[in-house]
């Protein structure tokens, strides 16, 4: 395996593996708020309106620092380095599991656009993490 397609590789786990661990906290700190709710009245609450799934999800503001999110160091370097738009379209492509298209029609973009924003942000993060 090339050095590229490793640090791909990693970028990819640890992104997903912050994110997940994110999302389990948001969820945690809900499962607290709803302690004492008797858990009939709270399925069909979640039933009718699953809003806890907006509060899994981070705000722009979060992924505009999508670096903090990540433990390795050099890695978490490297994203800091790219532009919100890129940090958005991986946030989305790698957490949100969108596809191109449907990114590009979010954000008013072709799903060739996106899919080559997203290659450069990788080639970027890659470049970055490689040249530390």
């Amino acid at each position: 395996m090339s050095s590229e397609q490793e640090v791909s590789r990693m970028f990819i786990r640890y992104v997903q593996q912050a994110l997940k661990n994110e999302r389990i906290n948001r969820h945690k700190v809900n499962l607290r708020r709803i302690k004492e709710t008797p858990l009939e009245e709270w399925l069909i609450e979640e039933i009718e309106d699953p809003h806890h799934l907006d509060e899994l999800k981070l705000t722009d503001e979060e992924i505009e620092h999508l670096e903090d999110f990540i433990e390795n160091e050099r890695l978490a370097t490297a994203v800091a380095s790219l532009s919100l738009p890129d940090k958005m379209v991986l946030y989305q492509y790698y957490y949100d599991e969108l596809n191109d298209v449907e990114i590009g029609s979010r954000s008013g973009k072709t799903g060739q656009g996106v899919n080559y924003r997203r290659q450069r942000a990788l080639n970027r993060i890659r470049a970055a993490y490689t040249n530390m």
